[in-house]
């Protein structure tokens, strides 16, 4: 009796055991199914059932099991990058083309005087000077006009030199020959001359004429020209017909005319002395400013379209290229002349086409480039993906652009590229 006891006392024990460890079991698997939420915005709030995030009252999202993990294959890798390394996307595809374009190079300038075309009225001999009849820079000079009378005691002895020659010897032709030109060296004209032996008398002054049409001028003007480094920043940009950057307009050195006077009557002078300075405007010149890149295309009698802002355009050839750097200066100077026809003015700021010759190059469409100012991008297809890649840029013309480097003609990039630019143009470049 006592034995059966104890066995049926075992074999409950036994079973409330099973009991027991089934119910752990089944409450183990519940648990390692159970669900948890979480908030987008604050990972570390957590919770066992749906329900609002209580930080930012976002709805709160399942955490994914172990067993709904994907496997990432090498396509979905490439296709899961930064978007700052490769771009997916359905967008139309171009390639560089070889071929032979015609190039045009725009630069901004301003108009000068030629200096060719700049000339002095010298005193020819020493003296006074009785009277002057040129008051005030920029007066207008016709050839032949009388400038100033001067008075010179050296003037008065030759004269009187020739008078006595032509009284006393008259047959002495030789002598009376050298005493004529002396006079003529000294600034004495030949009607001068003429009407002296006439009236048979000395003349107490001379009066000086000027050879040359024009403008007076100061001695120490200085034509016209343009700050460079003010407009730095607009010319740097690249070659073409939008480029030269010409954003800005760039500061004009103004043209000092009171700083010094002209000569009054009174002054001294020696022999050889400057009197006036005439400059002649019926040439003028047109200095334009390049970056080394663009100069070193540009040959002579290149053709130069001059827009005057008037929706006139004169034409011009290039007649010379700077070979070297003026100190302060970041660019080099194109130099062209051109007639005045009165459309254009000493100082005024103009807009130049240059156009070269027919360049053969590798040309990719102008949107296809992305300029993101020290780099220039375009992004290449590889396997149904856009990834940025840097490359060279020359020239710019009629919506075409050299690629001189980074790029072949099998290369398939994007026909636009800031299509595929993000927001925040941050592209990353390997």
């Amino acid at each position: 009796m006592k034995k059966n006891w104890k066995n049926n006392l075992i074999i409950t024990v036994v079973l409330l055991s099973l009991l027991v460890l089934g119910a752990c079991n089944k409450s183990n698997e519940h648990a390692g199914h159970a669900d948890t939420y979480t908030c987008s915005m604050h990972p570390n709030v957590v919770s066992d059932k749906p329900g609002t995030c209580p930080v930012c009252g976002m709805e709160l999202v399942r955490k994914a099991r172990a067993s709904e993990g994907v496997k990432i294959t090498e396509d979905l890798a490439r296709l899961i990058k930064s978007p700052n390394e490769v771009v997916v996307a359905s967008v139309k595809t171009t390639k560089g083309e070889f071929k032979s374009m015609p190039v045009s190079v725009e630069a901004q300038g301003i108009v000068t005087y030629d200096t060719r075309t700049i000339y002095t009225i010298p005193a020819r001999i020493g003296g006074r000077l009785e009277r002057v009849f040129l008051k005030y820079t920029f007066q207008t000079v016709r050839k032949g006009q009388k400038v100033a009378e001067i008075y010179s005691p050296e003037l008065l002895t030759s004269q009187r030199e020739l008078l006595y020659l032509v009284e006393n010897d008259p047959g002495n032709t030789d002598l009376i020959e050298s005493a004529k030109n002396k006079l003529f060296l000294l600034g004495a004209t030949q009607n001068q001359v003429a009407d002296m032996i006439k009236r048979k008398d000395v003349a107490s002054t001379f009066s000086i004429y000027s050879p040359y049409d024009g403008y007076v001028v100061r001695e120490d003007q200085q034509a016209p020209a343009v700050s460079t480094s003010s407009s730095s920043s607009a010319m740097g940009g690249g070659m073409g017909s939008s480029s030269t950057g010409a954003s800005s307009t760039p500061a004009v050195k103004p043209m000092n005319a009171s700083s010094s006077e002209l000569i009054r009557e009174g002054n001294y002078v020696s022999s050889g002395q400057t009197l006036f300075k005439v400059v002649n405007t019926s040439a003028l010149r047109v200095e334009l400013d390049l970056p080394v890149a663009q100069a070193g295309r540009v040959k002579l009698n290149d053709e130069v379209d001059l827009d005057l802002g008037n929706k006139k355009i004169v034409k011009g050839k290039v007649d010379f290229v700077q070979p070297f750097f003026t100190e302060g200066e970041e660019f080099v100077k194109v130099r062209l002349y051109v007639k005045n026809s009165g459309e254009l003015q000493i100082g005024q700021l103009v807009r130049a086409t240059i156009r070269l010759k027919p360049l053969e190059a590798l040309w990719v469409p102008r949107e296809a480039v992305l300029d993101l100012g020290l780099e220039k991008i375009v992004f290449v297809k590889e396997r149904e993906v856009f990834k940025p890649k840097n490359v060279k840029a020359g020239v710019r013309t009629d919506g075409w652009v050299e690629v001189t480097q980074g790029l072949s003609s099998s290369d398939e990039i994007a026909a636009n590229a800031q299509y595929l630019m993000d927001s925040e143009s941050f592209i990353k470049v390997k």
